[in-house]
């Protein structure tokens, strides 16, 4: 087992670091969520409800906000995922 000059093993800092991406990533689901279920509900209700747009038209605007959600999130993620490898990287300098 290493040790660093503080005295903290190396495994203890990789595991605090591995709870901090944890959280960093639930939180950005939850919120990521609540957005695009309110932008869903919003537009669907502005189709259906309102009928302000033609529904024909309407489901269009709710797969491209679908759409821009799902590039959103796969972007995220992807760099989320290099962050936290970079992250682990530096603490264990493999």
């Amino acid at each position: 087992m290493s040790y660093s000059l503080n005295g903290e093993s190396e495994q203890k800092r990789v595991d605090d670091a591995r709870a901090a991406q944890q959280r960093r990533l639930n939180r950005f689901i939850i919120t990521f969520g609540g957005i695009e279920i309110g932008l869903l509900v919003i537009a669907a209700v502005i189709v259906f409800g309102f009928e302000l747009i033609d529904p024909e038209v309407g489901i269009w605007v709710l797969v491209a906000i679908a759409a821009v959600g799902g590039f959103v999130m796969s972007g995220f993620l992807l760099s989320n995922a290099r962050r936290n490898a970079e992250e682990l990287s530096r603490i264990t300098g493999r």
